[in-house]
């Protein structure tokens, strides 16, 4: 994994600290997506308003944001995000699309590296200082662990104290990078199957869409 470091003058989406998103109404121009997948497609299309039915995003920010549906017209919290251009390669042959929440490499018995927009996969909180609108990306990379590991460390996730471990190493940046030391590795992008890779970049698209989430 090969992180490239930030500039010490990059302009922050947003700052710790500070207020989040404004209040107001769902506007006309509203896509609702059954899930991440869906979501990353409709602002690759360059729709800017996105309501979600399901998915990690909506679990980082809470059961209140799984409430109820959106609809045109509706109260809701107006919250900027990022999207991130993802580019694979697979024996030098390269393919990019663009995730609104993770990218998995490897399976779930053998994880080799995680990205997560909003610090959640599934349940388990995997990297619990990330953010969906700071302007950068968040990676774990696992070791080559048995099976036996890797069940107690997705225990520990749960609580999201598995950090420091000795066999999880993290990166972050504007763009963040995933090398194959051996074989081709199978990828998931928001949440399906994409095929294998060999190498994966992340690169953060900034305050590319914004999610509108019920009050």
């Amino acid at each position: 994994m090969v992180p490239h470091d930030s500039r010490e003058t990059h302009d922050m989406t947003i700052e710790k600290g500070q207020p989040w998103g404004t209040e107001g109404v769902a506007p006309y121009d509203l896509v609702v997506a059954r899930d991440e997948e869906a979501a990353a497609r409709a602002v690759a299309r360059g729709s800017r308003h996105i309501a979600l039915r399901s998915g990690d995003l909506l679990t980082a920010l809470g059961s209140s944001a799984k409430a109820t549906e959106l609809r045109i017209g509706g109260r809701c919290r107006l919250l900027p995000f990022d999207a991130y251009e993802v580019t694979l390669s697979v024996r030098g042959r390269r393919a990019s699309t663009l995730a609104v929440s993770t990218v998995l490499i490897g399976g779930t018995r053998r994880p080799a590296w995680w990205f997560t927009a909003g610090g959640f996969v599934d349940n388990l909180n995997v990297a619990p200082n990330s953010h969906p609108n700071d302007g950068r990306a968040d990676a774990l990379e696992w070791s080559r662990l048995g099976l036996r590991q890797v069940v107690a460390i997705r225990r520990r996730m749960r609580m999201g104290d598995h950090l420091p471990h000795p066999a999880l190493h993290t990166a972050r940046g504007e763009s963040v990078t995933w090398q194959s030391p051996r074989a081709a590795e199978s990828v998931s992008i928001d949440g399906r199957a994409w095929g294998r890779a060999d190498h994966v970049t992340v690169t953060v698209r900034p305050d590319a869409f914004v999610l509108c989430v019920p009050n």
